[in-house]
């Protein structure tokens, strides 16, 4: 699951406002800033998007779930520990939103959890969003770019075939009026949702290589981020990390051709053997995992120094730091050293 994980993350920080404004169901929002989402009282729980957002002039916190399939554990349970986390530690009205990818995911999903008794009252409850249940077409009408890439998990028109839906989607996406890097990133996670559902084959098919092989995203966020998050849960036996997700990812996502795309954009770098890109793209890894977990404005503090590193292998060996370290001020300590 960490490669749906990851990706979602990605959209989110690249177009926090229109995916926020469509899963909440709201207009005019003020995203403020994206909040770090390790959670060190709860087994280094890693919340999957978290966002400090102003609505109807009030801030709240906007946390999002990511399930692929279905929760092990009951979602109502792990909500209830997330939500209590965040207005313990912000002190503001949080609105969790559970986002379910797979087809059969999250059926049994009431978005909430209560129990009364004379004395006793608790209620928790959120926004169950099951993708398979909203009209593609609709979606696919508002043009909106942010939301191209969930468009294949949608409902499609009741007279067109699964094949003819994602082709549909995959067109739209490659149209959509946006910069050439940012249209070749939502082809890249288009393809990544798709495999959900669709044949591995067809989707390689429809989505052209060197879209993938240009993506930034896919080359520089999604192929190393996915490979350090892989074996920094593995390290940890395997506790939570992910919500247990990330066996799935093993044994699912490698098995759908991520390790195949890590060690090919692994195997490009090398035979490009162009230093100064090496250095750049492990400058820009490090800031958007940074940024993922931490405040972006305290991490724009440590940019010029991260900046003016000018060693290849030093910057590498601080990306593991980065995904691993558990507050800023010591990644700036191992920044350092």
């Amino acid at each position: 699951m960490a490669q749906y994980d990851i990706s979602t993350k990605y959209l989110l920080l690249e177009h926090p406002k229109a995916l926020i404004e469509y899963f909440l169901g709201r207009q005019n929002i003020e995203i403020l800033e994206h909040l770090n989402t390790d959670q060190p009282t709860f087994k280094t729980h890693r919340g999957d998007s978290t966002t400090r957002i102003r609505i109807d002039g009030k801030e709240a916190i906007v946390h999002l779930e990511v399930q692929s399939g279905n929760s092990p554990k009951p979602m109502w349970a792990r909500l209830s520990a997330y939500c209590g986390f965040l207005i313990s530690e912000c002190q503001k009205p949080v609105y969790c939103i559970v986002l379910y990818l797979g087809p059969s995911a999250g059926q049994n999903d009431p978005g909430y959890y209560a129990y009364e008794t004379a004395e006793f009252r608790y209620l928790i409850q959120y926004k169950v969003i099951r993708l398979a249940e909203i009209d593609g077409q609709a979606v696919l009408e508002m043009q909106a770019p942010a939301l191209l890439p969930f468009t294949p998990l949608m409902k499609p028109p009741a007279d067109i075939s699964a094949e003819q839906w994602l082709k549909k989607c995959v067109a739209a996406t490659e149209a959509a009026p946006v910069e050439k890097a940012m249209r070749d990133d939502l082809v890249a996670t288009l393809g990544i949702f798709s495999a959900l559902t669709y044949d591995k084959t067809l989707v390689n098919q429809l989505i052209k290589e060197e879209i993938v092989q240009e993506s930034t995203f896919f080359q520089e966020h999604l192929e190393k981020a996915t490979k350090r998050l892989t074996q920094e849960a593995l390290e940890q036996g395997l506790q939570q990390g992910i919500e247990q997700g990330i066996e799935q990812g093993i044994e699912q996502g490698i098995e759908q051709g991520i390790e195949q795309g890590i060690e090919q954009g692994i195997e490009q770098g090398i035979e490009q053997g162009i230093e100064q890109e090496r250095r750049e793209s492990a400058i820009r890894h490090i800031l958007v995992v940074l940024k993922m977990k931490f405040s972006t404005d305290i991490v724009n503090v440590l940019t010029p120094a991260i900046q003016n590193i000018s060693d290849v292998e030093r910057l590498e060996q601080l990306l593991p730091a980065a995904v691993e370290v558990q507050s800023l001020e010591a990644f700036a300590r191992t920044l350092h050293e």
